[in-house]
């Protein structure tokens, strides 16, 4: 299997048992001696020998062989192209002087041109290790009878989560389309009214996603929402012109189907677009959250709704008009009709129920919030259904650990000497530090220099000397000694790694708790933190989670905020401003602490969520009240009035949307299921306040307010 894989063009060494250099039971370790000379095969070691040899051995168990000796490993190192290489050191030597200084003119322009040389490469190297992963597993399945084999590694996972992402696009995608056209048809009873909207929204996602190409706006795994996300939209505007619509047809009059659309588009545009301003808001305060993907996606959602607006304001009618003939028949659903009839007599005769309902919604969503946790596990991302969460998990449980961590530590002036590479003080102090983090029950392989010198000690029978270690340094094979030494240990520097993986599969692992736990320890050794780093993709990811957690709450401060200021501006009210931020507390509310209460941890898909809500249930707010002060007489009338008339479009997009995306509750990536069941959630809530809360909020503090030309336009189409 290593000569099958070592024929791939970019494959540099394959290290296994079988290549590697067994140390112990040789009775020196001298100049003279080739790494060669020290494998298990040129020592023609026996498996009993190899098995005694191998117990608790100090570099290989958990990175060659597993503890029982039941599983062997195989490293595959590629080689990196030197034009990639090259940059990737120009592009470290100027952002290297961001530690101490800010960058001049010239050096941020060189490092832009830099970076857009590197992009283009990786693209190409992205699309390289794609097909070197599929090499390498068709080659494993040839062996398929010898045992059981399993791949692992950043790069695989990175390509298993494009590839599952990309399959739920296409898959998903196209049950979404399918599942909505059916609810369409079941609402509406006519294939335009499926049509169009379906063709509104293909539309939209084409265009958008163009512009994104355009501005290098890249899709990754937090992003990858922005396709069902605008599809919900864009929906949801284009149901409201329907309702619209059909309510004109069903109040008589005008038979022109051009005057009858124009009038649709006049009544909802100031709706739609002050909808559309408000949930580009909701998104565009992802653009404060600090984490550059989420920046991106914010950014990519506001510039998502400015088509879905022109789309839906200018191609739906215009097909209208040019596809669509005037037919005066609307299909009308008593059930629904009585529904909201219901909700409308439960508004003026339990006010304070609703009130009640609705503060302990809020009230307990609000304690919830406070017990949201991030998720940085990747084991939990795949359904335990799927090859690689079998893989990640053999991984982290036999060979110690599936995320990797690193402690860099720089030994102090007064532990080094210039004619040593180290000394037998910083060994021993790394000791300790090594011997710290073996007892956290989540930190499962570790490898430092400290191995190398306990190997030697095997080998000679006692602890070699520090002018020992240092001649053995300067005399080992340049392979080797890099192997053995110089990855985890710089000479120059006098700084160390000590290399660990933590394993994700440890029932009840706290991450933010373990981290804190190892600066406990190393304080308890006399290090500040000053003097050692925590690094590796393990701190990146829980990073990104906690920060991401922590702009939470002030994200969502500064946008409602945001949104007060605009909500007053478009009705010229505060008290109607104020009324309309109640129904999307209650649902931003409900929807976030639900997760804390429920146990559901943020990851780097469901940290969208309280966009999401806010987003979809402003939009129905502004429907609702700009209807409500469009009806003339009492406020009682005005909320029966609204509810059969935008009622039926809040209905309807909560009906498709929710069963649109219940699909994804089949998908083999965890986030995108959350995301589903969530939205789904989201829509749901924010119905239900839209038709409960706002209006008794209304009813009580809101008289409707129809202008004298409103009715006048009404009289007219009439009589046309």
């Amino acid at each position: 299997m290593s000569a099958d894989i070592e024929k791939i063009e970019r494959v540099k060494s394959v290290r296994s048992l079988l290549n590697m250099p067994i140390f112990i039971g040789i009775d020196a370790i001298s100049a003279d001696i080739e790494p060669d000379q020290l494998t298990w095969e040129a020592r023609g070691l026996s498996s009993l020998e190899m098995e005694k040899i191998l117990a608790n051995h100090p570099l290989y168990e958990g990175l060659l062989v597993n503890q029982q000796q039941t599983a062997l490993a195989m490293q595959v190192v590629f080689d990196t192209p030197d034009e990639a290489a090259e940059l990737r050191n120009k592009i470290i030597d100027i952002e290297s002087h961001m530690l101490e200084r800010d960058l001049t003119a010239d050096e941020e322009n060189q490092l832009e041109q830099l970076k857009k040389q590197q992009e283009e490469i990786n693209k190409g190297l992205d699309e390289t290790r794609s097909q070197e992963i599929e090499k390498i597993r068709q080659l494993v399945s040839r062996y398929d009878g010898e045992g059981e084999f399993y791949l692992g590694g950043n790069n695989l996972l990175a390509h298993q989560l494009i590839e599952i992402i990309r399959s739920d696009l296409v898959v998903f995608g196209a049950a979404i389309v399918i599942v909505v056209a059916l609810v369409l048809f079941v609402l509406f009873r006519r294939w335009h009214w499926v049509v169009l909207p379906l063709a509104v929204c293909a539309a939209s996602v084409v265009m958008t996603l163009g512009l994104l190409g355009m501005f290098g706006l890249k899709v990754t795994v937090i992003s990858a929402n922005v396709v069902a996300l605008q599809i919900i939209l864009t929906l949801a505007v284009v149901i409201h012109l329907i309702v619209q619509y059909q309510e004109l047809v069903t109040a008589g009059g005008a038979r022109n189907q051009e005057s009858l659309t124009l009038l649709t588009v006049k009544r909802k545009f100031k709706p739609c677009f002050y909808a559309g301003l408000t949930t580009a808001i909701g998104f565009g305060s992802l653009i404060f959250s600090g984490v550059q993907p989420v920046i991106s996606f914010g950014w990519m959602m506001v510039l998502a709704m400015v088509v879905t607006l022109i789309t839906s304001l200018v191609l739906f009618p215009a097909l209208l008009i040019t596809l669509v003939p005037y037919s005066g028949k609307v299909k009308q659903h008593p059930r629904i009709q009585k529904l909201m009839s219901w909700c409308a007599a439960s508004v003026s005769r339990h006010p304070r129920g609703i009130v009640a309902l609705s503060a302990v919604i809020l009230i307990a969503g609000v304690v919830g919030c406070f017990r949201l946790s991030a998720e940085n596990s990747f084991l939990n991302y795949f359904s335990d259904s799927t090859d690689v969460y079998r893989e990640l998990t053999f991984i982290d449980q036999e060979f110690g650990g599936s995320t990797p961590l690193d402690l860099l530590y720089r030994i102090p002036s007064d532990q080094s000497k210039q004619d040593l590479i180290i000394t037998a003080e910083a060994i021993q102090t790394l000791q300790e530090i090594q011997n710290a983090l073996a007892k956290q029950k989540a930190i499962g392989n570790i490898t430092s220099i400290v191995d190398f010198a306990r190997i030697a000690r095997v080998v000679t029978g006692k602890p070699l000397v520090e002018y020992e270690l240092t001649a053995l340094y300067h005399t080992l094979e340049k392979d080797l000694r890099t192997d053995l030494f110089s990855n985890y240990f710089s000479v120059e520097d006098q700084e160390v790694r000590i290399s660990m993986r933590i394993q994700d599969a440890t029932k009840d692992l706290d991450r933010a708790e373990l981290m804190e736990s190892i600066h406990r320890d190393m304080a308890e050794l006399g290090l500040k933190k000053d003097d050692y780093q925590l690094t590796n993709l393990f701190v990146l990811y829980q990073d990104i989670l906690a920060r991401l957690v922590n702009s939470q709450f002030v994200t969502l401060a500064i946008v409602y905020a945001a949104m007060t200021v605009v909500l007053l501006l478009i009705f010229r009210s505060l008290p109607i401003a104020l009324i309309c931020l109640v129904p999307n507390l209650v649902t931003t509310a409900a929807i976030m602490g639900g997760m804390g209460l429920a146990g559901i941890p943020l990851d780097l898909m469901t940290i969208t969520i309280a966009a999401v809500a806010m987003g979809i249930s402003v939009d129905d707010t502004i429907h609702y009240v700009h209807r409500y002060r469009e009806s003339a007489g009492k406020a009682v009338d005005a909320v029966r009035e609204s509810m059969l008339s935008v009622g039926y479009a809040m209905v309807y997009t909560t009906l498709i949307i929710v069963i649109g995306f219940s699909s994804l509750v089949f998908s083999d990536f965890v986030p995108s299921i959350l995301f589903g069941v969530l939205t789904g959630i989201t829509m749901l809530v924010a119905l239900l306040m839209d038709l409960t809360i706002l209006p008794v909020l209304l009813q009580r503090f809101v008289k409707p307010s129809a202008s004298t030309k409103q009715a006048t336009q009404s009289e007219t189409l009439k009589h046309e």
